[in-house]
């Protein structure tokens, strides 16, 4: 089952605060991102379904993770809301998960 913070937050475009093990950390971390999707990642080899999220806070740039949800110990949905034009830039825009924008 999907977390329904997380969907409640791509209907609303608030941002939300992640808890997941990160396998690049090998820790337990919590950051905020934007939620993207939630399904099968094209860049992994077996296409298990997951969390996909928009980190635009790194120093490094924007860029997508993808977690496993076995991975994620929360999610939270944050007061602060984004604007999708500011930060989905890439076409096509293919969605899994229905949404307004």
């Amino acid at each position: 089952m999907i977390n329904p913070d997380f969907l409640k937050a791509i209907e609303m475009k608030k941002y939300v605060k992640v808890t997941f093990f990160s396998k690049k950390d090998n820790a337990v971390v919590s950051k905020r991102y934007i939620p993207l999707d939630y399904g099968p990642s094209k860049n992994e080899k077996v296409p298990t379904d997951r969390y996909h999220f928009y980190n635009v806070e790194d120093s490094k740039g924007f860029y997508t993770i993808s977690v496993l949800p076995e991975n994620v110990q929360s999610i939270e949905m944050l007061e602060d809301a984004f604007d999708p034009k500011e930060f989905i830039k890439w076409t096509p825009v293919v969605w899994i998960l229905p949404r307004n924008w």
